[in-house]
């Protein structure tokens, strides 16, 4: 059985203070400890040829990383891993319709109750948030407890809307065709592969794992036990 690591990355252009460059060395290093003998990570196939060329003048010392966390975590891992080349497993799906900000405003307007339970979900969700360091920030996001929280989160998000008018219904197909189509990929390359290290956004992984787990077909490491490193 294939052994998976889904990792959970913060979005650098959100948090540049979580670019830190010694504790991304160090953890890429804990990272090729798993071994991969595979790299994924959420880009589309269409960027595969592209960022594969980045990688290779990376390993070589000639492409200075940019502040994408799928970059800085995948290309660091993979020189050290000896990986020559990268997997896309992204699926482009459009999310705007309806967007999340109608399923915000709907549940104002004609649910200001459910809005409430909502807000304090994801208020609770976005304490675990907090920009005190890189490895602080990876441990909180990727934790059993914060992926539950947000499932939650959607499971409310479902219930905004009428049986005439199902918003948040819409909204979430968009995030499950989404991840359906990340994890069939990520099947697909596990039936070639032993260990497959895995990079995805914070936003992808509470929906993705569950997906992935529920297969039975492989087996899930726990990502914590990789970010514990010493500085």
């Amino acid at each position: 059985m294939t052994h998976v690591l889904l990792v959970a990355t913060p979005n650098f252009s959100v948090h540049p203070s979580l670019v830190q460059e010694e504790v991304l060395t160090a953890l890429s290093e804990k990272f090729a400890s798993f071994e991969p003998t595979a790299l994924a990570i959420e880009k589309n196939y269409y960027l595969e040829e592209e960022i594969n060329k980045n990688l290779h003048a990376y390993i070589e010392d000639d492409f200075v990383l940019t502040h994408d966390s799928m970059e800085q975590f995948a290309f660091r891992t993979a020189k050290q891993s000896d990986l020559p080349s990268l997997h896309m497993i992204d699926e482009l799906v459009d999310m705007s319709s309806p967007s999340l900000e109608q399923v915000f405003t709907w549940a104002e307007e004609y649910q200001p109750e459910l809005l409430k339970d909502i807000i304090t979900i994801k208020q609770k969700a976005d304490r675990f948030r907090e920009e005190e360091n890189l490895v602080h920030y990876l441990t909180q996001i990727n934790r059993e407890d914060y992926l539950s929280l947000v499932q939650n989160l959607h499971a409310t998000l479902n219930i905004v809307g009428d049986r005439h008018h199902q918003v948040g219904t819409s909204w979430l197909k968009q995030s499950f065709e989404k991840n359906l189509a990340i994890a069939a990929n990520i099947e697909r390359l596990c039936v070639h592969e032993e260990r497959v290290l895995v990079f995805v956004s914070e936003e992808t992984l509470p929906l993705l794992k569950n997906m992935i787990r529920n297969s039975g077909r492989v087996t899930i490491e726990d990502p914590l036990s990789y970010l514990k490193v010493s500085l």
